[in-house]
């Protein structure tokens, strides 16, 4: 009974530590950040009223921790909510787990008895926990499931750096009973909202106008409303031009980590991503999956940074690797469950197509992509064929981020295209089950000869739109939209 009292007091001492807003009523600036993402209003506006679990998902670094705290200063100062009534607990502590047999179970009896002062079975208010890195919690997708269903009002906000485990919960024992956030890297928009926080509303505005445009213009085969979007959207953009094309070229070199925006030092933030891509790997890959032998994993990014957006053979990169064929493929499995990468499958309507073909590899976020190759520098921007990589891997990121956005319950799934001549199309996804089709040229002379492959998909799949992203051209020719890069991405 002694060591259970004692071990009582250590938990309630760590719980008011990490819960100082039930003494001050505020979360402490220092935890809060002022520029909120687009995430947060999400996620405030359309599921803390939901009785479901909410899962906050995305890679080490993005900003999770901070939109939770961004979450439960808005129920204090906004909703009014009692500061006693929200409780954070994050995982990220090792004490928490070791010291008690059911952790959770022990804290929220800990927090009802000698914070709430009310049994849980008998409250009266909703109450609010957030599970900071909930996966390190040992059966936790059981123990939610548990909690859930007694209906208690108790909502459960949830977040992890690794896809793998929520969604294996999600799908299993909190099948119904969850809905997924996934957080990424700022993408351009909300870089730029960042840096230009006066320009916020102009933005936003952009924003729907253009996806309003691209989905009428998909839904009724008229790419000329898209374009027309795209001309009105760049006149209001006009006196800002510059400046966006500046950020434009700093987030083509480190991106959209939000622990880099303030850092002017490209060395600086290239030592950042190194650290954040050894702890991607080494706490969670080899810790959640684990892996005996990091190296090979660890080559196998090094070859995704440097050949993103090329198309690879399984088996060869296999060989190289010094890998057997399915253990590649387990690989980039674990790649891409903790953010780190992506594929892309041949575009066919034939399952057995897509799989012979050989497939497209990206690395999600190319400022670590160059911090990788060691190209994170200002010359990068003066070398046509890595900008060329980097522009094609920054637009499928962001198609992926559209396509989510536009679509949430269905498969996020990008592709390309090639005929057996070479014709190529470089990204091909598809709103309401049509097929878009882009090609990145990041300079403003294109050959005609250069788009035989758009257009030969356009004939093929009745007049799709079709897309090229450019430099600075602006143009519509030939049933293709010519748009600069900065404008498309404002619109992702």
């Amino acid at each position: 009974m002694v060591m259970q009292r004692d071990i009582e007091q250590k938990v309630i001492k760590l719980l008011h530590r990490q819960n100082p807003w039930w003494e001050t009523a505020s979360v402490p600036k220092n935890l809060t950040k002022p520029f909120k993402r687009r995430d947060f209003y999400v996620i405030r506006d359309k599921r803390l009223g939901e009785g479901e679990i909410t899962a906050i998902i995305g890679p080490r670094q993005v900003g999770k921790t901070t939109m939770i705290y961004q979450l439960i200063e808005h129920l204090i100062r906004e909703k009014k909510v009692n500061p006693k009534r929200i409780l954070y607990v994050s995982f990220d502590y090792p004490y928490l787990t070791t010291i008690m047999d059911t952790p959770l179970n022990d804290i929220l009896e800990i927090y009802s008895t000698q914070v709430l002062k009310e049994p849980i079975s008998k409250l009266g208010d909703r109450i609010y926990v957030f599970l900071d890195e909930v996966c390190k919690l040992e059966n936790w997708s059981h123990v939610l499931k548990g909690w859930y269903d007694l209906k208690y009002p108790i909502k459960f906000i949830i977040s992890d750096s690794s896809s793998a485990n929520i969604l294996q919960g999600s799908s299993e024992s909190l099948a119904g009973r969850i809905t997924i956030q996934i957080m990424f890297p700022l993408k351009f928009l909300d870089f730029l909202r960042y840096h230009m926080p006066k320009k916020d509303s102009i933005f936003k505005m952009v924003n729907r106008t253009l996806r309003d445009a691209f989905v009428d213009s998909i839904k009724k085969s008229n790419p000329s409303l898209f374009y027309s979007a795209l001309r009105e959207s760049y006149s209001s953009l006009v006196p800002y031009e510059d400046e966006i094309k500046i950020h434009l070229q700093t987030y083509l070199l480190k991106d959209g980590y939000p622990g880099l925006l303030e850092i002017e030092s490209l060395d600086e933030c290239a030592e950042k991503l190194r650290t954040y891509l050894n702890l991607t790997i080494y706490k969670d890959i080899i810790r959640i999956f684990n892996l005996r032998d990091p190296r090979a994993l660890e080559e196998l990014v090094i070859l995704i940074a440097d050949q993103s957006s090329q198309r690879v053979d399984y088996s060869s990169l296999s060989g190289t690797l010094g890998l057997k064929k399915d253990t590649l493929i387990k690989y980039l499995n674990y790649l891409e469950s903790v953010f780190l990468s992506s594929r892309a499958e041949f575009y066919s309507k034939s399952r057995a197509s897509r799989i012979r073909k050989a497939k497209k590899l990206y690395l999600s976020n190319v400022g670590l992509r160059n911090a990788i190759v060691g190209e994170l520098r200002e010359t990068l921007l003066e070398d046509a064929a890595e900008l060329g990589k980097i522009v094609e891997t920054i637009v499928h990121d962001h198609c992926r981020r559209l396509k989510f956005n536009l679509e949430p319950g269905s498969r996020l799934e990008l592709f390309y295209w090639r005929t057996a001549q070479g014709k190529e199309v470089d990204i091909v996804f598809e709103v309401s089950r049509r097929p878009v089709a882009i090609e990145c040229k990041y300079r403003n002379e294109i050959r005609k000869s250069e788009l035989k492959g758009i257009r030969q998909f356009q004939r093929e799949h009745d007049k799709c739109l079709g897309i090229v992203i450019t430099k600075d051209a602006l143009d519509y020719r030939d049933e293709i939209v010519f748009t600069p890069l900065w404008l498309f991405l404002m619109m992702c």
